[in-house]
């Protein structure tokens, strides 16, 4: 009896394998067109075609970030890829031509043949896909144009007015004399003092705070150990998706409480802002957070105590899920793992650090 050769048999087998590879559903490089404006809009057109046409629609990946100009007294936004051009797209193979045939403004990279004549188009792991998604999360969480909010600002604090008609002039923050009422002056080269009633929010920005060296002097309720682990644990309770009303009621009145706190140095600053992030997180006030956010970042340069460091850290990286903050508040910390007997308010950040790792699942 004649047996059919082996050798037809894995020719066969060649000839299928593309075919059901074709169907396999992955995330797919892709690229966009050099020097053209609106980078995603073909992407959502061929979705919304999809969708009204009942066809399986895909997902893609196409991280960017704004920049905001003043062209003219005018706010001007532009559009740039993050990742060189470069996006991925969630679907298979057939997917991918129909969206060329539609889109062709996008392009596939070129396929890679293996050493069996099968082949494939670049393609990720979800898995690398989830860590550039955190890194493109993190490249995307301070946006500039957040305001600051004027109760968070202590004399001493210097300013740059960027619009107006101080517009360039670097001024210092100080109050009022002689007045009951706690308003901001901005103190303009030595010789006038301007309310910041007729400087907006919009129109400065902070380049450097005030860093008292006089005593600390601990305000009421910033070493509340209490209420720093009811909005950890609220925070944890916030990423998962189980936020409480007794959390929402809980973030609300730690901001109304601390809020015109005034803290003279970074120190205490750095305790300010360890509670008032959370709970503006848990709120999901963008705005009140980017400020605090604003500040934090020219802070930064002037912490030199570890501890208020990495209490800074671990809460940055707690309330923005930032892979670098992640990375500083891991540096600072892994350390003190290895000390025999931590002190108390070490082993507390430990623990959160370790909790946020848990929640935000890295």
């Amino acid at each position: 009896m004649a047996v059919a050769p082996k050798s037809g048999h894995t020719k066969l087998l060649k000839s299928v394998k593309p075919v059901l590879d074709r169907k396999i559903v992955r995330w797919y490089l892709m690229f966009f067109p050099f020097g053209k404006k609106g980078l995603t809009v073909g992407l959502d057109r061929e979705l919304e075609r999809r969708k009204c046409s009942g066809e399986t629609p895909f997902e893609y990946f196409a991280p960017t970030y704004a920049e905001t100009k003043d062209v003219d007294g005018k706010l001007v936004t532009t559009q740039e890829s993050l990742l060189y051009n470069y996006f991925f797209i969630h679907c298979n193979e057939d997917d991918l031509f129909v969206l060329k045939r539609n889109q062709p403004q996008y392009s596939v990279l070129r396929r890679v043949t293996n050493s069996d004549g099968s082949y494939y188009y670049p393609y990720v792991k979800d898995s690398t896909i989830k860590t550039l998604q955190w890194i493109a999360r993190s490249y995307g969480g301070y946006i500039p144009l957040y305001l600051l909010d004027q109760t968070l600002l202590i004399k001493g604090d210097r300013i740059k007015i960027t619009k107006g008609q101080f517009k360039g002039i670097e001024a210092h923050l100080v109050t009022r004399p002689k007045s009951t009422v706690s308003q901001i002056m901005v103190f303009v080269d030595n010789w006038m003092c301007v309310p910041l009633m007729n400087v907006h929010p919009t129109q400065y920005e902070v380049i450097d705070i005030n860093d008292s060296k006089e005593k600390e002097k601990c305000p009421h309720g910033l070493d509340n150990s209490n209420l720093s682990q009811e909005l950890h644990d609220a925070l944890c309770r916030f990423h998962k998706g189980e936020t409480t009303e007794e959390d929402t009621k809980l973030a609300k009145s730690t901001y109304l409480m601390f809020s015109e706190l005034k803290a003279d140095t970074s120190i205490l600053r750095c305790k300010l802002y360890s509670i008032l992030l959370p709970a503006c997180t848990i709120l999901g006030d963008k705005d009140k957070t980017g400020g605090i956010l604003k500040l934090i970042q020219v802070m930064l340069p002037k912490i030199t105590a570890e501890q208020s460091l990495a209490l800074l850290m671990v809460t940055l990286y707690g309330c923005t899920d930032n892979v670098f903050y992640h990375e500083k508040a891991h540096q600072l910390i892994e350390s003190w793992k290895r000390e025999e007997a931590p002190k108390k308010s070490k082993q507390i950040l430990i623990q959160r650090l370790a909790d946020y790792d848990k929640c935000l699942e890295h």
